[in-house]
């Protein structure tokens, strides 16, 4: 009894006055839920941790984050340990937890997309801004598709098996690989000297369902994903890409009404399973790059799009604005 009662004074502590400490607060959870320490006092753990939240003032569910987070991170570590990779020890991670829940809710079960932004988030590729960026593309798109699973391909259909349904792409899948920028890498025009120079703020902004009013068209537009940002062309300059999704072949054609307001754009893509390219890819027009989606839901360039002077950017960044307002 002595233990548990030692152990609930260090996490009260915590939780009052060293917020920070929060791998501490995880350790010491777990060694409560793990040794059943909550035991005779409490029927269960989670009246337990009912009970740690009334004496320390604090909300249960800032406990079961914190918990949450802990797990997040040690089941990241076990899955590198079998790929025979090293990470940090959980105790020298210094990362804020709300970082790790947020990673698990873009990921959306995708351990391989889930592992990628875990490991940028270590390296501080990531800041906790970019991740809620990504986080609300997201969740923008899982409210206009509520991720049914679509055609692998053309000719066949996804059957109920697991195997079946984790080959399978939706949009969905798509916006997860496109919310953050990794996929420019492996774009030709991207310029290297942006990398190495921070003097100035780096800009990737992927804005999904975008619509925009084109006051050369005098007519709304609507496209897929909108990405701005400022890692290609000239330094610092804003660019803009157009990216439509297509899952099938019977979308190619509807993607290329893209053209039609290809003066407000700087590079025109078209999106898509891996499979489906070897399909179709000779019937994308040359005025569109294509990305390629694999399987494991990461995004590279197949093919280069080409740069276009967009004579008038103004509209779209207008309602690019008033979106993030």
């Amino acid at each position: 009894m002595s233990n548990i009662k030692s152990i609930e004074e260090e996490i009260e502590n915590i939780l009052i006055r060293d917020k920070r400490s929060w791998v501490r607060l995880f350790e010491l959870i777990r060694e409560v839920e793990l040794g059943a320490l909550w035991k005779p006092e409490h029927l269960s753990f989670t009246r337990w941790i009912r009970h740690l939240a009334y004496e320390s003032g604090v909300t249960e569910s800032l406990i079961w984050k914190r918990k949450k987070a802990g797990e997040i991170y040690f089941d990241y570590q076990t899955r590198a340990e079998k790929k025979g990779l090293s990470v940090p020890r959980i105790e020298d991670v210094e990362v804020s937890p709300d970082n790790f829940e947020l990673v698990e809710k873009i990921s959306q079960g995708n351990k391989d997309i889930k592992d990628d932004l875990m490991d940028k988030v270590l390296h501080r590729e990531l800041k906790r801004s970019d991740l809620l960026s990504a986080w609300k593309s997201v969740k923008t798109i899982r409210q206009n598709d509520p991720g049914s699973i679509i055609k692998k391909n053309s000719h066949s259909e996804v059957g109920n098996s697991e195997k079946e349904k984790e080959i399978a792409l939706s949009v969905s899948d798509i916006a997860i690989s496109l919310t953050y920028s990794s996929w420019l890498d492996t774009f030709s025009d991207v310029n290297v000297n942006n990398f190495t120079n921070h003097s100035r703020k780096k800009v990737y902004k992927l804005l999904p369902d975008f619509s925009f009013y084109s006051s050369l068209s005098d007519r709304l537009h609507t496209i897929d994903f909108l990405v701005i940002e400022n890692y290609t062309s000239k330094p610092y300059q804003l660019n803009l890409h157009s990216i439509e999704v297509i899952l099938t072949e019977e979308d190619l054609h509807q993607s290329f009404k893209s053209k039609q307001y290809q003066q407000h754009i700087n590079y025109l893509w078209i999106a898509m399973p891996s499979d489906l390219i070897e399909e179709i890819s000779l019937n994308v027009s040359e005025d569109y790059g294509i990305i390629e989606i694999d399987t494991r839901r990461a995004a590279t360039v197949w093919r280069n799009s080409p740069c276009t002077s967009a004579s008038n950017k103004t509209d779209v960044y207008q309602e690019a604005l008033i979106k993030s307002l």
